[in-house]
Formats: structure tokens, sequence, C-alpha cells
């Protein structure tokens, strides 16, 4: 991660999630390079959430910071390839994606695989 990887995490609640405070919680979390907490300014912070599809549809829902969508959405900009996954989901699933989303030079199919896959897995 902090190379061809990064992960961005914006607050929900700018008011209240100061840098110090994102930084407290990376850190309770042992959150390394290349994943970022960020905050600013609550209307900028808005218009981002619903461009990227944060957001639910019904504005009653919606209001509900508790109720937020859990969303890993990833991408490659050089070949304009966007997903998401479920941030929940089990991690290597999201690896996978993560792996399609960079293929290794050579790679083919439709989704990566992950190094060892096709062993047992506990």
């Amino acid at each position: 991660m902090g190379k061809d990887v990064w992960f961005y995490s914006f607050t929900l609640e700018p008011d209240k999630d100061s840098p110090e405070v994102l930084a407290e919680y990376a850190k309770r979390f042992g959150v390394g390079p290349g994943w970022l907490f960020l905050t600013g300014n609550p209307e900028d912070l808005e218009t981002l959430r619903q461009n990227l599809g944060f957001a639910w549809s019904d504005p009653v829902l919606d209001a509900d910071l508790t109720n937020h969508i859990g969303t890993v959405k990833m991408g490659n900009v050089p070949r304009g390839w966007w997903g998401a996954s479920p941030s929940l989901t089990d991690p290597r699933q999201i690896a996978r994606v993560l792996v399609w989303m960079a293929p290794e030079p050579g790679q083919s199919g439709t989704i990566g695989h992950l190094p060892g896959e096709g062993q047992s897995v506990p």
C-alpha cells in the first residue's frame, strides 16, 4: 500500500473529526502508510459523498449517519476501470477485485487470483 494502492477514508462528520481525531483513529487501528483519513469543508465532503455514490436515494435513510453505506470503491484510472465491494465482505474478495483492477503483466482471466490460491484455505 502507498505505492500502487491507496486507501482514502473520509469522515461523515467533518465538524467533529479534526485531522488530530482522525490521526488518533488511524493510530488506534494500526493503519500504515498509503491509507489516508480525510476531513475538510462539510459542503465539499457532501458533494464528494454524493458524486461517489456513497449516499442512499431515500433521504430519510441518508440522513441517519449510523446507516451509511459501507462500500470500498476502487479504480484503475489509466484503464478507466471502476468497481466496488461491500466493506464488510471477506478481505480476500476485496483483494481479488484489487488484483483484477491492477493485473500483473501477462495475467489473463476475468478476475485476479491471489498468491497461493487453489490451495486449501482455512
